[in-house]
């Protein structure tokens, strides 16, 4: 389990919990069953643990599972964020039931080249893709099939943009990224990079 749990006498009654019901905490999103928060963050942690198919549950969660002494349906807890619900026009909830019927699945057969200056950075982003399931390469020259490939980009990458959109490849930016990850759901139809300038 993932805990994205700022307060430490909080986080260390609830770490306690865990290990009575027989759970860990992990440090890596992309092997964590579940997220234990009272808010989404759109961290590494969170986003690869929520491409990567864990439960997005509120500390409730642990307090009734504590109080049963067993871990208990988790369904009834996802993390509602009125948040994340006015930034996404969606419940998380949707998102959460996406991954879990298809964990690392949102980027499945799509090549995605991130260009050296985006924001949030290329590594980030790269640990990202590779936990929705999409395959990172190293440039355009590599693209086989352009409508299977994906360029992220910003203002900075215009010369490789150029190129990209000449060879047919979708151009989005990195906000276009992460709110699809942050959805669970691959937009492709949304404003291309060139067209959000």
């Amino acid at each position: 389990m993932l805990m994205n749990i700022a307060d430490d006498a909080k986080k260390a009654n609830l770490t306690k919990v865990i290990e009575d019901l027989g759970g860990a905490i992990t440090c890596n999103g992309s092997t964590s069953t579940h997220v234990v928060t009272g808010k989404v963050r759109t961290t590494l942690n969170f986003c690869t643990a929520l491409c990567s198919g864990a439960w997005i549950v509120s500390p409730f969660w642990l307090k009734e599972s504590f109080r049963q002494g067993t871990y208990v349906d988790e369904s009834s807890y996802i993390l509602h964020d009125e948040e994340y619900v006015l930034k996404y026009g969606a419940e998380l909830r949707a998102a959460v039931l996406r991954a879990k019927a298809s964990p690392q699945g949102l980027l499945k057969g799509y090549n995605v080249y991130i260009a050296a200056h985006v924001q949030p950075p290329a590594k980030m982003l790269s640990t990202i893709v590779r936990s929705a399931g999409g395959n990172i390469i190293g440039g355009l020259e590599k693209v086989n099939e352009a409508s299977r490939t994906i360029f992220v980009a910003c203002e900075e990458d215009m010369e490789e943009v150029v190129l990209a959109v000449k060879k047919g490849i979708g151009t989005f930016s990195s906000d276009w990224l992460m709110n699809c990850v942050m959805r669970q759901e691959l937009d492709l139809e949304g404003p291309q990079f060139v067209q959000s300038l």
